[in-house]
């Protein structure tokens, strides 16, 4: 898919690509004098909520956006002007991150997006189904054209854009997730800046280890559990999970499993399918995926076990696939309910039980004892996976039925248990680790993150000596270079060093 993405490119793009690394070729060869001037951020999304990233970056020689995604305030804006972007990096392809670039497109960008070979693949896969929710043949067209700006390059070879020097790293936090090492023209120097992404706490079965970033002025960081530690042992807690499951089924209970089709649905199957191999659940144990798009991710997920964990690896041709595993329409797992049939697993969207066919497996099983409700990861503010969570009784379930709406109050009588070892985010331990890997670090800015969690990660890296800032939304701040003497700081691997100031 990557190379088809690539071949669609037009010839007006590739024609400003070699402009633009010719223009980079003179910039980095003879570097512009006191009037080049500082570069500087623009946090335009993601400022002190979670959701809708997006950073705009201005130099002396270029303007471009780190990221432009959906889930943030409600009409929030686009980067100025954005016709005038020269391009966009993208760090991966979950929407909260990806999911208003057509809308972007829409405004008059046209420059490359660039971003990882499987990232430009689950971005299809990601906008098409967003493109398919909303029903609009302008933003469907919108869509089209986003797809054919999508500009794949390899982890961690430097490339050059606008001037500026750029390297994707491994960010751990799913397949094709990339931290972005920047080296920005300031005068007669370079400042380096990294941008998260979104960041994996190492206790992900399929996700790659991070990759090394070496050292850098400024770091622009997610903050999404900065507040929060987690259950500490990965592995220990997919073992509970699978212990929990495996009861169930033995009790004849079925076990239904809310997970967003990106990422979480591929960890999920992945941890069944480890505790069979280990006889944890039952092997045999028929287990239902029944979203499109998180089978067609999944399908990605097979595609790419190079770019995936040691373990995934392992797997060969067994990664993400076993006999019992069945990937089918909903229609089909609905009719499952309504039968006698062995003790089951239903992984099925959304994550929250919000929307899809998540509310509707829940209407059928969640007044049975023996049946089990596992969360497995973050459930937006209300929404109906949050209210079982905080053990509101009874709830109300609201599904699509028959091509209608239909609204019910429902008693929970079903097990709810929740597990916190899916999540793809580092938690407040797990982001300071990774900074502490980066050497030099001047400033740090945190982003994607409620104000709460935010607040108490910038306490624990002040108290570490960090230089912290929480950045509102529009704020703009100016990136000084550092004092080297003239030396351009370079976007290469380094020896691993302490984060501060």
């Amino acid at each position: 898919m990557a190379a088809r993405v690539k071949s669609e490119n037009t010839n007006r793009r590739r024609a400003d690509l070699l402009l633009a690394a010719v223009a980079a070729m003179l910039i980095f060869a003879f570097p512009a004098g006191g009037g080049a001037g500082s570069p500087s951020l623009v946090f335009v999304g993601g400022a002190q909520t979670v959701g809708g990233s997006c950073i705009l970056a201005e130099t002396a020689v270029s303007r471009f956006a780190v990221d432009c995604g959906i889930f943030g305030p409600p009409n929030a804006p686009l980067p100025p002007r954005p016709e005038t972007l020269d391009f966009l990096i993208l760090t991966h392809a979950h929407l909260d991150h990806c999911g208003r670039l057509p809308e972007l497109v829409e405004a008059g960008f046209a420059g490359p997006v660039f971003c990882t070979a499987p990232t430009a693949d689950l971005t299809l896969v990601m906008l098409r189904m967003s493109g398919n929710l909303s029903r609009g043949a302008e933003r469907k067209e919108a869509i089209k054209r986003t797809i054919e700006l999508l500009t794949p390059v390899g982890f961690d070879s430097s490339f050059v854009a606008g001037g500026c020097r750029f390297r994707f790293v491994r960010a751990g936090h799913l397949l094709g997730a990339a931290s972005i090492v920047a080296g920005l023209p300031a005068n007669d120097d370079t400042v380096v800046v990294v941008f998260s992404g979104d960041i994996g706490g190492d206790n992900l079965l399929l996700a790659p280890p991070h990759g090394s970033i070496g050292a850098a002025d400024y770091v622009v960081m997610e903050s999404t559990y900065g507040g929060s530690v987690r259950e500490a042992g990965a592995n220990e807690a997919r073992r509970r999970f699978a212990r929990e499951v495996g009861r169930t089924l033995e009790r004849g209970g079925d076990v239904l499993v809310p997970a967003f089709t990106l990422g979480k649905t591929q960890e999920v199957i992945a941890a069944i399918q480890e505790a069979m191999d280990r006889k944890e659940i039952p092997p045999g144990t028929i287990v239902w995926s029944d979203s499109p798009t998180a089978r067609s991710i999944t399908a990605i997920y097979r595609r790419y076990p190079d770019a995936l964990s040691p373990y995934a690896r392992s797997l060969r041709g067994r990664l993400l696939s076993f006999p019992s595993l069945r990937e089918v329409k909903s229609r089909t797992t609905m009719a499952v309910h309504a039968r006698l049939h062995e003790p089951a697993v239903f992984v099925t969207s959304s994550g929250d039980l919000e929307y899809a066919n998540s509310p509707r497996h829940l209407a059928r099983m969640i007044d049975d004892e023996t049946n089990l409700l596992c969360l497995v990861g973050w459930c937006s503010p209300g929404s109906l996976g949050a209210r079982l969570r905080n053990g509101e009784s009874p709830v109300m379930v609201v599904r699509r039925e028959g091509g209608k709406t239909k609204r019910e109050w429902m008693t929970p009588t079903m097990r709810i248990a929740s597990f916190e070892c899916f999540s793809g985010h580092a938690d407040r331990e797990g982001l300071t680790r990774w900074l502490d890997r980066i050497g030099n670090v001047r400033r740090v800015f945190l982003v994607h993150g409620e104000m709460g969690e935010a607040s108490v990660l910038a306490d624990t890296l002040r108290r570490r000596g960090v230089d912290t800032a929480i950045p509102r939304a529009g704020e703009r701040f100016k990136l000084d270079p550092p004092r080297r003497a003239g030396q351009a700081g370079s976007i290469g691997p380094a020896a691993e060093g302490r984060g501060g100031a």
